[in-house]
């Protein structure tokens, strides 16, 4: 009787448990092996490749094995070629819906690009980027043509770029029309363009910011083609170009072949006008134009001799700074600068014209001494006071580059008296015999408030070099002057450091050679070279990089942009590739690696 009583309370648990798992619907099984498949396209409405396709009133569906969402329709789901209006989508039960806004043109392919905007409900597991073609005439168009685009400074690729293909070939028109054919890059600038005609196009790239389906000029990226494109490769099954490949798989992902390589830059705004002003130092002012090459008539403070005045232009001529030189001068809080010239008008023309600047001096901030006196706080007597016309200059001294650059000095303002005989520098050997050496005190050719003092002779690893500035050998405009500053900065031994020597050949005209880091944003070592030359990289920390080349033609030391409706190509900017084919550069501890570079071949 008793194990029978047992027997009926531990069926009656069972149970208990048995319904309340029943009952929790809303909790997943635990345990059990996490969802990692894609959806899976079970049917398509209607089939792919549809001809006669009706050019109002139709619709495409894709039904799914299971629920699925729609992630950034805007920026991932776009019909090629594109209409004002974008595409409507919606989720239907276990199906994606898509409606046109607007008619259809006659006799036309069309594809709509699913990207990577579907994924399942529950884990988001992606749907591969689908394509579905379709076409209101007879027949679909069957061409492709595969390219990459990316930055023309860094070369990196750039992700949601639109590529166009115009079958009208006037540049102008890209702001007015959509493509004949879109397509858009992926995570590495790879684009494929699909469902063309064996015709000539002209093949224009924007960063199309706004979503619109046209470039905006001065505002958004472009890049193009110099020659008309005419492609004539079929698409087929199988096409290395339309492989799905996982953007994380970096290898497959940069192994895709393609036609075309386009470089984005945005352009030079062409409409001049006073852009900006502003007074950040009492005895400063600086004044930007919306164009370079600005053209100036006449210019002056009110009631302010010219002669008292240093007025210095960038190389581009669109940002001009001005200095009141003249240390005895007393300056208003407000001064009127009148400037006379041509600025661009409302018909798009350059008329001379007469403006009125009004810089108005910045409120100066409260000192230490100011916030002490206001709160009553007592200076302690340890503290140190600076002295109120100090100069404060700030001296650079990197030892990977102290051979290339020497000593960097950064002004605070426009020194206008420079002592230079009082300038010394000294070196001392690792078995402390020291030498006075010889240098060059030179200034930036483009910043007004850098100088370099540099070695003339040769810089010897294991040495300290200290640069001794006496005090009052710099006075600025405001008649500030430098106290005493001793710099010292020692040679690293090079037995763990790098080292990498170019034999540059080919040389014709200006270039511009720099040492990056892996990921090309930051650039660790510069030469500028005229000529063939064999420039030396020392003290390098081991690790990755790359060798940029810019081809400074003009020799203005920047990087010059382009020009669409000029067809002018921005300056071109390559990478040094190793005999391998690859571009990264591995430097290993103590490694010495010496490598040729012909400008000709990388600029053919």
């Amino acid at each position: 009787m008793k194990t029978n009583k047992i027997l009926a309370s531990i069926l009656l648990i069972a149970f208990i448990a048995a319904a309340n798992s029943c009952a929790n619907t809303s909790t997943p099984p635990s345990g059990g092996p996490k969802d990692t498949l894609s959806p899976v396209l079970l049917k398509v409405l209607p089939d792919s490749n549809k001809t006669n396709f009706p050019r109002s009133g139709g619709k495409v569906e894709l039904r799914f094995n299971e629920y699925v969402v729609i992630k950034d329709a805007v920026k991932y789901i776009y019909l090629s070629p594109p209409q004002k209006k974008m595409l409507e989508t919606k989720i239907k039960g276990k199906s994606v819906v898509v409606t046109f806004p607007e008619e259809l043109d006659s006799a036309v392919t069309y594809s709509i690009n699913f990207s990577s905007s579907i994924s399942d409900n529950n884990e988001g597991n992606p749907f591969y980027p689908y394509v579905y073609p379709f076409s209101t005439g007879a027949m679909i168009d069957t061409m492709i043509q595969a390219g990459t685009v990316m930055n023309y400074k860094t070369l990196l690729p750039i992700e949601n770029v639109v590529v166009g293909y115009y079958k009208n070939l006037v540049d102008s028109t890209i702001s007015k029309t959509y493509p004949s054919v879109m397509a858009k890059s992926d995570k590495w600038g790879y684009f494929v363009a699909r469902y063309l005609k064996n015709t000539p196009y002209r093949v224009i790239a924007f960063k199309d910011d706004n979503n619109n389906n046209l470039y905006d000029p001065g505002t958004e990226l472009v890049g193009f083609l110099d020659s008309l494109q005419t492609p004539n490769l079929p698409l087929t099954k199988g096409m290395k170009e339309t492989e799905y490949i996982n953007v994380k798989d970096t290898l497959k992902a940069l192994s895709r072949p393609y036609e075309n390589v386009l470089y984005m830059f945005k352009e030079v705004s062409g409409v001049q006008f006073i852009k900006d002003s502003k007074r950040p130092q009492r005895r400063m002012s600086y004044i930007t134009f919306g164009a370079p090459g600005v053209r100036i008539d006449s210019m002056g403070f009110r009631g302010i001799d010219s002669s008292k005045v240093l007025s210095q232009f960038n190389i581009t001529r669109d940002s001009l700074v001005l200095w009141i030189k003249d240390t005895l001068l007393v300056v208003p809080d407000t001064m009127n600068f009148d400037i006379k010239y041509y600025k661009t008008d409302s018909l798009n023309k350059l008329v001379l014209e007469k403006e009125t600047v009004k810089l108005i001096s910045v409120t100066k901030k409260r000192t230490s001494e100011d916030i002490r006196l206001s709160t009553g706080k007592v200076k302690k007597s340890d503290d140190k006071e600076k002295r109120k016309d100090l100069l404060e200059l700030r001296v650079e001294s990197e030892p990977s580059m102290i051979e290339q650059i020497g000593y960097k000095l950064v002004f605070p303002a426009l020194p206008v008296k420079i002592k230079v005989d009082s300038i010394k520098v000294h070196s001392l050997s690792p078995k402390g015999i020291k030498s006075e050496e010889e240098y060059t005190f030179v200034k930036d050719s483009v910043e007004n408030l850098w100088y370099y003092v540099r070695f003339k002779n040769k810089v010897l690893p294991g040495y300290t070099y200290t640069l001794s500035i006496p005090e009052k050998t710099f006075t600025d405009v405001y008649k500030y002057t430098n106290d005493s500053i001793s710099v010292p900065v020692m040679l690293p031994n090079t037995d763990k450091l790098a080292q990498l020597t170019l034999n540059i050949t080919g040389t014709n005209g200006s270039h511009v050679v720099e040492l990056t880091n892996q990921t090309r944003d930051k650039v660790l070592r510069t030469y500028k070279i005229l000529k063939d030359a064999v420039l030396v990289f020392p003290y390098i920390q081991p690790g990755i990089y790359n060798i940029r080349i810019t081809q400074d033609l003009n020799g203005n030391g920047i990087l010059d942009t382009g020009s669409l409706l000029e067809r002018k190509q921005p300056e071109m900017v390559r990478l040094v590739k190793l005999p391998n084919g690859n571009s990264l550069i591995e430097l290993k501890e103590g490694m010495e690696l010496e490598q040729s570079v012909n400008l000709k071949e990388i600029f053919k």
